[in-house]
């Protein structure tokens, strides 16, 4: 098996050293760039498996790298951990990384961090988008889900949330229409659903039959509920223009997560519920769970 490639970019040789020997006790191939020109040199012909970013480097800056970085189809769905000393850039930058680690970084938190991200390797090397509607497919927004959480567990940041719209009913949609024209208006409905997101938004099919969207930094529930009332309704402008708003439905909810979950699987399973729950109630205001209301209504 081809062993995994970090990139640490880190303009001190001691603390690059240091990392640069984690890294390799977790698996990873690490190579260090000390400064951001030599950082640009490797990222044009090399794609990481993950890197790990200072922000205050000589040549050019951690965030212009990010910047590049995000703009470049090739390295953009590259996990980026960056490393600082101010917490104030977690909420400052114009470009987000998947994760924060201040410093001073405790080495054995970071050994464990390393090896627990180890684990997303086998999603980062498949596909990461799917054929039809071009969006993420559902194992690599596990990744993103990855990152998210370890977010919450790391940051003041309180909450995130998975919004879920699911077609119903959609295998007989798919039956009826045939595979051709059924995956055209996939496409397009996908390209109406991407357009109410923001363009940073990760957003997700699952062959399933629903669409996922991981909507960060969540204060409260206002927010999630304004996101899902406006899909609903542009999902639903979207159906009627196509003829399809008698034969197929769209049951939208939001998932709120925060540090209580220890795995990316537990938050799709509690997805899977809630999906269950929107489908069979006709309380039309009640589209948000917590991992606290599953719980209760699982042991119901």
């Amino acid at each position: 098996m081809k062993q995994p490639f970090a990139l640490l970019i880190e303009d001190d040789r001691d603390v690059s050293a240091l990392f640069r020997h984690v890294l390799g006790m977790a698996g990873y191939r690490a190579e260090i760039a000390l400064n951001g020109v030599e950082a640009m040199d490797k990222l044009s012909t090399e794609t990481p498996d993950i890197v790990l970013l200072d922000l205050q480097l000589p040549g050019i800056s951690g965030v212009d790298i990010l910047k590049k970085m995000r703009a470049d189809d090739r390295l953009k769905t590259v996990p980026v951990v960056v490393i600082t000393a101010y917490a104030y850039f977690a909420n400052s930058l114009p470009v987000q990384p998947d994760l924060f680690l201040l410093k001073p970084v405790d080495i054995h938190d970071l050994s464990n961090l390393i090896r627990r991200l180890r684990s997303t390797k086998e999603m980062m090397q498949e596909e990461p988008y799917d054929k039809v509607t071009h969006l993420y497919t559902v194992s690599f927004f596990s990744v993103r889900l990855v990152f998210a959480l370890e977010r919450v567990k790391r940051l003041d940041v309180e909450r995130f949330g998975i919004l879920f719209a699911s077609l119903h009913p959609f295998e007989a949609l798919q039956e009826k229409l045939g595979e051709d024209v059924f995956n055209a208006l996939l496409r397009k409905m996908a390209d109406q659903y991407k357009s109410t997101m923001r363009p940073t938004d990760s957003m997700a099919w699952s062959a399933d039959g629903f669409f996922l969207t991981l909507l960060e930094d969540l204060y409260n529930e206002e927010v999630p509920a304004m996101v899902a009332t406006r899909v609903g309704k542009e999902l639903n402008i979207f159906l009627k223009q196509h003829e399809l708003g008698n034969g197929l439905q769209i049951q939208i909810g939001v998932l709120i997560c925060d540090d209580g979950y220890e795995s990316v699987q537990e938050m799709l399973d509690d997805v899977k519920f809630a999906r269950t729950l929107v489908a069979q109630t006709t309380e039309t205001g009640k589209r948000i769970y917590t991992r606290k209301e599953l719980q209760e209504l699982r042991s119901a």
